[in-house]
């Protein structure tokens, strides 16, 4: 036989055994998700999400009627508590009191906090969307970690990246998706701002985001009957955290295939949401909701923070 059809034989062989010992070799078209394939990297056995929302500008300890509770450097000790093999740390929005230069200064401050407490992702909220857009585009360019898919400037271009993907130890990945709800009247969204429905900028983002991700959370800032609406018209979703709720929630939702947790009340509280992964998509371990109540006590790098903000 003549080299060449040695060659020949020789390569033919090789692509028969590779056929024969199930399938070795993954060709994968353009597009196509590590999901569709099969072909994700594994999946912690639990995946723990630590959440907050609505801080509302309380970088310090809220002094309300029913209590005194919240604060940056008590969460920051609450959180270095909170240990898991496979973690993830979000808030959901309203990080601000809102646009006023006195408030900005404050968000700058809580958001050198987050910093330092380690956020994966920190999505706009309502408050966010009230205040102008040169003041946001300040506070994008001091951290890195705030995201909103549908918050706009006037020309349509997003203030912030629409989405983020943290990388768990192992190599999995979480893609993280913000939006807040479009409701505001004309009057109410800060000057320079416009707000595509959430809908909208999840159906254009999520697609290119599932193909980065193993697994995908949305920070939603928008009502209960919302959060589940998007759940029944994005399968792809596995977690949502929201939001523009009235009282935290220590019992998670589901809706469709996705959990649905959510969380309140001026920074008052931490929310850690164990969930269990397997073929069949995330199922609740456990859900409970943490008041930073006087008992615990302060971080002294955030107490430094926040005394360098006086």
């Amino acid at each position: 036989m003549s080299r060449q059809g040695k060659f020949v034989t020789v390569a033919v062989a090789i692509v028969l055994l590779l056929f024969l010992v199930g399938g070795a070799v993954c060709f994968l078209a353009p597009g196509t998700s590590l999901r569709e394939t099969g072909e994700a990297r594994a999946a912690p056995e639990t995946l723990t999400v630590l959440y907050t929302c609505d801080t509302r500008g309380h970088i310090e300890p809220c002094s309300c009627s029913e209590g005194i509770a919240g604060g940056m450097a008590r969460r920051q000790v609450h959180l270095a508590s909170q240990q898991a093999p496979a973690r993830l740390l979000v808030d959901a929005g309203n990080v601000t009191a809102g646009g006023r230069d006195w408030e900005i200064l404050e968000a700058r401050y809580i958001l050198r906090a987050y910093e330092q407490m380690g956020y994966d992702a920190v999505n706009a909220g309502r408050t966010e969307a009230e205040t102008s857009v040169e003041a946001l585009r300040e506070l994008a360019g001091l951290y890195d970690r705030l995201i909103s898919a549908n918050l706009l400037d006037a020309s349509g271009k997003t203030i912030f990246p629409p989405y983020r993907v943290a990388e768990l130890p192992g190599g999995y990945r979480v893609g993280i998706l913000g939006v807040v709800e479009d409701t505001l009247a004309p009057d109410e969204l800060g000057q320079g701002l416009t707000i595509l429905p959430p809908e909208d900028a999840i159906a254009k983002y999520l697609p290119e985001l599932e193909r980065q991700s193993d697994f995908v959370v949305l920070l939603a800032f928008v009502d209960e009957e919302r959060m589940k609406d998007l759940a029944e018209r994005f399968y792809e979703i596995d977690v949502i955290v929201g939001g523009n709720v009235q009282q935290p929630s220590g019992t998670p939702e589901l809706a469709n295939r996705s959990v649905i947790a959510y969380i309140t009340d001026k920074g008052k509280g931490v929310g850690r949401l164990d969930l269990a992964l397997g073929p069949e998509g995330a199922t609740v371990k456990a859900n409970d909701i943490a008041v930073l109540t006087e008992d615990v006590p302060a971080d002294p790098a955030i107490a430094a923070l926040i005394e360098e903000y006086h």
